[in-house]
């Protein structure tokens, strides 16, 4: 689908935190498309974000966003009648109390479970990265949309060369949780591996500090990188052999991305993961990874399998690197925003008609004289001339350019017997004595001719109000 050229489509990203969530999945790829000027992109956390920001934008995009106090952002959204997009990539209605009491009350709390349901019932289109993950969100909103997430080749750029046979191989298990259960998963497995393979390894656990393994022998201890960024260009730069990846198979897991293969392929480490639909969806085992079951005695195999043979080893850091190129490289992802986002502008009428500069686009100033403004009469044909009101589309904004009602909440009425056209909308609270803009937009027909068509002026209007209880 192809946008109106005459103007760059406009995005408002509206977050609760520049967490790597958001940074992978919203703001690096928006702002790249931005740097190159296929869109302009205004990005603020919700706790700074303001209505103007809402209003400036073609489209809205919001991310995890589930704080109550920051609903007016998606109530304002929803009174533009723009398209909204919500990106979600974990499960917080599953968040376990057993392995992170903390997380598990914030994100499960009622009032926030309540507004995130919210945010994906009134969202135009939800993103989501696992199949677990979209079958729950179908309950909200019909059009879920399973993407992957990417992964900035630029940060792994110069990578030291390959280390010699004879120096140890290295493994890691990365984790961007302080507090973390997955490890024990493998923990015996990895004890084991420690006696056997001695003299053959160092291992490395970086983000977390799991009192089961301070203080085992050949392993050691980095701290939680906080900025996404710069913790793959530390991580790469290690250059490890063998990355871990466990994950349970609960709700809450299921429902995961697979970050994991993406910074292990992208650093060209040969991965092990747990074999749970997360995964399994996207590693071919001993081809891109090693894909072993939750028990001591798989993690136990696998393990040893890559230590003992470099081959394997080798052919998985190579494939992998390069299926991690091909599906999620930021330029992969970067093409389908841009698809996403003029999938949704194509059937915009709000933005399709602030393009449409071809148009001879009329302003009105009026004045509201009551409370419960609801629609505004005039006649179908200029008096005298007889000169008719084309096929019209039209906005209502206040004096400084906020949009009220978009084009598509205004009913366009014409009443042949009276000779009158009626602009119907939702009613207006506290429209007492307030002035209003209203914006005509002809809209193409064979037989429009800006000569020979009429656009009132505010003398040939007339208000009509609603009820008290009916105002909004």
């Amino acid at each position: 689908m192809n946008l109106p050229a005459q103007r760059t489509p406009r995005i408002a990203a509206i977050v609760p935190s520049p967490i790597a969530s958001c940074q992978i999945g919203v703001l690096k790829p928006l702002g790249e498309l931005a740097r190159r000027g296929q869109i302009k992109l205004r990005s603020s956390l919700e706790s700074r974000a303001s209505l103007s920001l809402v209003h400036w934008a073609d489209v809205i995009v919001f991310c995890r966003n589930t704080e109550p106090a920051y609903a007016h952002l998606l109530s304002e959204a929803l009174s533009t009648h723009k398209p909204i997009v919500f990106d979600l990539d974990d499960n917080f209605w599953d968040v376990p109390f057993d392995s992170d009491p903390e997380l598990a009350r914030y994100h499960r709390l009622p009032l926030r479970i309540q507004q995130l349901e919210k945010y994906l019932k009134h969202s135009t289109m939800v993103r989501v990265y696992s199949p677990a993950l979209q079958d729950i969100v179908k309950r909200y909103n019909s059009n879920v949309k399973l993407l992957k997430a990417g992964f900035d080749f630029n940060l792994v750029r110069g990578l030291p060369p390959k280390r010699k046979r004879d120096d140890l191989v290295k493994i890691v298990y990365a984790t961007s949780r302080i507090v973390d259960n997955q490890y024990l998963l493998f923990a015996d497995a990895l004890r084991k591996i420690m006696q056997v393979h001695e003299n053959r390894i160092n291992m490395t656990v970086w983000g977390c500090q799991p009192a089961e393994l301070v203080g085992v022998k050949g392993i050691k201890f980095m701290p939680l990188v906080p900025n996404y960024n710069e913790f793959l260009r530390a991580f790469s730069s290690h250059r490890f052999d063998i990355g871990l990846a466990p994950l349970e198979d609960t709700p809450f897991h299921r429902s995961k991305t697979n970050t994991k293969f993406r910074d292990y392929g992208a650093s060209r480490v040969a991965g092990i993961y747990s074999d749970v639909s997360v995964y399994s969806s996207c590693v071919e085992n001993e081809k891109t990874g090693l894909l072993v079951g939750n028990t001591a005695e798989a993690w136990f195999e696998g393990i040893s399998r890559l230590i003992t043979d470099p081959s394997l080893r080798d052919s998985i850091q190579a494939k992998a690197y390069e299926t991690v190129f091909e599906r999620y490289r930021q330029e992969v992802i970067e093409a389908e925003w841009m698809a996403e986002i003029s999938e949704l502008l194509i059937r915009s009428t709000s933005y399709s008609l602030s393009t449409s500069g071809s148009q001879a686009v009329k302003e009105v100033l009026i004045r509201s004289d009551a409370e419960g403004l609801s629609a505004v009469v005039f006649p179908s044909s200029s008096p005298g001339d007889d000169e008719p009101v084309p096929k019209i589309a039209i906005e209502l904004f206040t004096p400084d350019g906020n949009l009220l009602r978009e084009a598509s909440a205004i009913q366009i009425n014409r009443d042949d017997l009276n000779h009158e056209i009626a602009a119907s909308f939702a009613p207006i609270r506290n429209s007492r004595a307030q002035e209003f803009i209203l914006r005509f937009i002809p809209l193409p027909e064979e037989s429009f001719n800006p000569e020979l068509s009429w656009i009132p002026t505010s003398a040939y209007m007339r208000m009509n109000y609603a009820a008290a209880g009916n105002q909004t």
